[in-house]
């Protein structure tokens, strides 16, 4: 039987990469760290900057701050992904970050949330298993 794609757990580097890779805006950091760390929830506390540039930023937090997994910034990017995946309307610009995506940036989500499953050691259930339910579907 063929390995899938989604069946290889895939370690904090390579994942580092993918996401450098297909989200070209992460070399213009336009969010910092601090800013992050400071504003946890991109969902209530929503950057100035288009959802495009900001959820990567958020996701490659997470993979280069696995070892401070206690923050909210994990459990808050995980639900904001989820919320994402089930939104409709591309017009709400606070929200349509699934609309912005092309296949590749979908795909992208989709491996950075396996990766969340396969290397986080806190429980994000329900929550986790429900974002990558949702990414999987054909538009949320």
């Amino acid at each position: 039987m063929p390995v899938r794609v989604e069946d290889v757990a895939i370690d904090s580097i390579t994942m580092r990469e993918e996401l450098i890779k297909a989200f070209p805006s992460l070399a213009e950091r336009g969010l910092s760290e601090v800013y992050i760390e400071n504003h946890p929830d991109i969902m209530w506390d929503i950057p100035e900057i288009s959802l495009d540039r900001a959820v990567p930023l958020y996701m490659l937090w997470c993979v280069d701050h696995m070892k401070e997994e206690g923050s909210l910034v994990f459990d808050n990017t995980i639900s904001a992904l989820n919320k994402y995946a089930r939104v409709k309307n591309h017009t709400a610009n606070d929200q349509n970050f699934r609309f912005l995506c092309d296949h590749n940036q979908i795909e992208v989500v989709r491996t950075f949330l396996r990766w969340c499953r396969d290397s986080l050691v806190l429980d994000y259930e329900p929550m986790l298993s429900r974002a990558i339910r949702n990414w999987d579907s054909d538009g949320g």
